[in-house]
């Protein structure tokens, strides 16, 4: 079996991915709320002029997966944004068949992280990698999991867990234009900001910010 040393991700590679639909067709899991939250988020002008804008297009390369809540939230968005200016090319992979690939994307006390949003430039340099999904959204995460938990406090268990799993899901789903817009802001800006600094920086990370484990 390869290293994570051995395995890049390289034109070669990029190429292997699917397209938007191409990923849809195959999903297993959340496929409504996936596609609902996908239909539902309009992409702003501003959001659009930042890679509109841009004097060549980017690549994006796209690591998620359908059980995931996180990437029900944001994969959608991200995937509606890349179809909707000609200027960032699509590749999106399930996480779980590149497990070593997608690790080898992450800071070490990150593993197992799911999504995963890479912008490489036409030379396939790694500008910024996106994790998770945007940090400034983690209130909003917490605040649901909270109303959600004293909403169901009084079920036994197993219906805890059935009730929990999909008032999470419509929540998303409640929410797709409204988190999408920070998350579309978050994702936008890191680009913006890296493609104006010093190459020599990058890739820029963003997304959620967990600290490293003791």
């Amino acid at each position: 079996m390869a290293s994570t040393q051995d395995i890049q991700l390289d034109e070669g590679k990029f190429q292997q991915g699917m397209t938007s639909q191409q990923y849809i067709d195959q999903i297993k899991v959340n496929k409504d709320p996936f596609v609902e939250i996908y239909n539902t988020v309009q992409i702003s002008d501003e959001t659009l002029g930042v890679f509109d804008g841009l004097a060549e297009p980017l690549n994006l390369a796209v690591f998620t997966a359908d059980w995931c809540g996180d990437a029900m939230s944001t994969s959608p968005v991200i995937l509606k944004l890349a179809d909707s200016t000609p200027n960032l090319s699509l590749q999106v992979f399930n996480r779980d068949d590149e497990l070593e690939l997608s690790n080898s994307l992450l800071p070490e006390h990150r593993a197992g992280t799911v999504p995963i949003f890479v912008v490489m430039d036409q030379q396939m340099d790694q500008v910024v990698r996106f994790i998770e999904t945007a940090n400034s959204l983690v209130p909003d995460i917490d605040a649901m999991d909270a109303d959600i938990e004293q909403e169901t406090a009084g079920l036994d268990e197993a219906e805890q867990r059935r009730a929990r799993r999909g008032r999470r899901t419509s929540y998303r789903v409640e929410r797709a234009q409204a988190w999408g817009d920070v998350i579309l802001k978050e994702f936008s800006g890191l680009v913006a900001d890296a493609l104006a600094g010093n190459p020599q920086d990058w890739p820029v990370y963003g997304g959620t910010k967990w600290p490293p484990e003791d």
